[in-house]
């Protein structure tokens, strides 16, 4: 989410300014996303790898994961849900930027004016790819905790676990018959002296 949200309000510069919103961006008091980009984005990879140790826990075998997860609603609910979070946090920040910042303009203003009504369609453009995230992730944890076999490469089947690699060679099998059921005896050499 806060990915998202920080995606919304920088697109919705971009869109609107075009290759100036650098400058506009510095000029109404936006220099501190310099340092939360890179924090939002470690953010991000640390959810990421954290949805990826989950996944594994969860291929590792059914049962592995102990907390059962409600199916989500729809889709559609859940875009909307997120679409109006993102819009809410970009207002939200907004406001803040307008009563911190000098050069920002306050109040409806500073969310609504110079193009900032573009937020809307892009937090719906940016909640749809949330939701659909979101719906992937939960049908993959669920596929790997439910074991399907055909969702992961190379994965074993449950029928052949538990049965040892065939014989390549029949001449080898003992049931075959080709093969000495017993070792030769054991020659005793004589000793030399």
């Amino acid at each position: 989410m806060p990915l998202c949200a920080l995606a919304v309000h920088q697109l919705r510069f971009y869109v609107v300014f075009g290759s100036h919103a650098p400058a506009v961006l510095l000029r109404e008091g936006h220099g501190y996303l310099g340092i939360a980009e890179p924090a939002v984005v470690l953010l991000a990879a640390l959810g990421l790898g954290w949805f990826a140790g989950l996944l594994a826990v969860a291929r590792a075998g059914p049962g592995k994961l102990t907390r059962r997860r409600p199916e989500p609603r729809g889709i559609l609910r859940i875009w909307l849900v997120c679409a109006l979070l993102l819009f809410a946090i970009y207002c939200c920040q907004e406001l803040l930027e307008g009563v911190l910042s000098p050069g920002h303009p306050a109040g409806i203003a500073g969310v609504l004016g110079q193009g900032g009504w573009t937020a809307a369609p892009l937090s719906l453009l940016i909640g749809a790819g949330l939701a659909t995230a979101l719906r992937v992730a939960h049908r993959l944890l669920e596929a790997a905790t439910r074991g399907e076999p055909g969702l992961w490469a190379g994965a074993p089947s449950e029928t052949t676990d538990h049965l040892e690699p065939p014989i390549t060679d029949w001449r080898l099998d003992p049931q075959a018959g080709v093969a000495a059921g017993r070792a030769p005896p054991r020659v005793i050499a004589p000793s030399l002296i």
